[in-house]
């Protein structure tokens, strides 16, 4: 039995390490203050070796995020499955996210500034904020769509309005 782990697992692992060391770096020190020195000593891996696995500072902020993103989809999924009704589904989801940006909030400020800046120097951020947020709109628009079903919210009420 081959115990070895393979090339593109031990790569995505590594890529997965940086983006989780670097989070607590950019959430300290602010985007634009943090360097790939700074996230090869905070990872233990050489500064030269990043570049393996990120491009470039925004590849390994998007991915801190995306960790992030991650953790959150699972306590989402998790506290939805706590309600019997579509609105109790809705109400856990609501106070799980609630909580979340509540706990996280140095990190919901660090992205704040990131867009802001981003915007203020002419970059459209647009598309980069809805696909990092497209997975919580559906689910949103689920859940209203499950309480319509059940007359728990008005029939003529929008969905995509409600999950915005």
């Amino acid at each position: 039995m081959n115990t070895k782990t393979s090339k593109p697992t031990k790569s995505l692992s590594r890529k997965r390490h940086v983006a989780a060391r670097a989070l607590p770096l950019f959430v300290r020190m602010g985007y634009e203050k943090v360097s790939f020195q700074d996230i090869s000593e905070a990872t233990g891996v050489p500064r030269t070796a990043l570049y393996r696995y990120y491009r470039t500072k925004r590849r390994i902020f998007d991915a801190a995020i995306m960790e992030v993103i991650g953790e959150v989809r699972a306590e989402i999924v998790k506290s939805s499955e706590k309600g019997k009704t579509p609105t109790e589904r809705l109400r856990y989801v609501s106070e799980t996210i609630l909580d979340l940006l509540y706990r996280r909030r140095d990190f919901v400020q660090v992205i704040f500034d990131f867009v802001f800046a981003k915007i203020a120097s002419g970059e459209d951020m647009a598309k980069r904020v809805a696909a990092f947020t497209i997975g919580l709109k559906l689910t949103f628009r689920e859940l209203v769509v499950a309480c319509q079903a059940v007359d728990e919210i008005k029939r003529e009420t929008d969905p995509d309005m409600l999950a915005e």
